[in-house]
């Protein structure tokens, strides 16, 4: 890895725990309906991945999704107005913390099932691979 991408990887990473500090902090002032999974400790995981795919790449996640969705360059704003509950965020409030997608950066979201991610990743897999696109 060359210097400029450890640094953009590192700036992620640190965007990543920024989040999860400030989701933990609105939590615990109860602002926060229902509950969050914190990707706190695995940051380098989905910033290194992430790194390495194109925007028009599909990921999908698990209920510990925060970090996937800002590694694909997910809007903070929008993030928080999620888990606020506003008409503003991703899902329009009604997805809540396990339930953020942006499908305009290639996030088909995360799920509150684990390992409900596969079977919706497979289908991403099987529609490149029929488009005869390069798609990972």
């Amino acid at each position: 890895m060359d210097r400029k991408t450890a640094r953009d990887v590192y700036r992620v990473m640190r965007r990543i725990r920024g989040f999860e500090e400030r989701s933990a902090t609105l939590f615990g002032e109860n602002k926060i309906w229902g509950t969050i999974h914190s990707y706190a400790g695995e940051e380098a995981i989905a910033a290194g991945v992430c790194a390495n795919l194109r925007d028009d790449d599909w990921i999908t996640s698990t209920h510990r999704g925060h970090g996937h969705c800002i590694a694909k360059g997910a809007d903070l704003g929008k993030m928080f107005a999620e888990l606020l509950g506003r008409e503003t965020g991703y899902c329009r409030g009604r997805g809540g913390s396990m339930h953020i997608a942006d499908t305009s950066k290639g996030n088909l979201g995360a799920n509150g099932i684990v390992g409900g991610g596969i079977p919706i990743a497979t289908g991403a897999a099987l529609t490149a691979k029929q488009l005869g696109t390069d798609q990972v």
